[in-house]
């Protein structure tokens, strides 16, 4: 095999290692290759925070 050949199939492999490697934390995170009967993102809001959401939807209604 020609050595260029050989180096762009190494660099295309590493490129694609780290695009995929990049990428799964999200999806594990998220619940996709885990065993959660419930999938998506775990997120905590307390009161404060949904006033603040609530509050902002009212003065966007205005």
């Amino acid at each position: 095999m020609d050595r260029t050949l050989l180096i762009v199939i190494i660099l295309v492999a590493i490129f694609t290692s780290f695009l995929i490697g990049y990428s799964i934390p999200p999806y594990i995170q998220a619940g996709v290759f885990s065993g959660r009967k419930e999938k998506g993102v775990e997120s905590q809001i307390d009161k404060k925070m949904e006033q603040y959401y609530k509050d902002l939807l009212k003065d966007s209604n205005k």
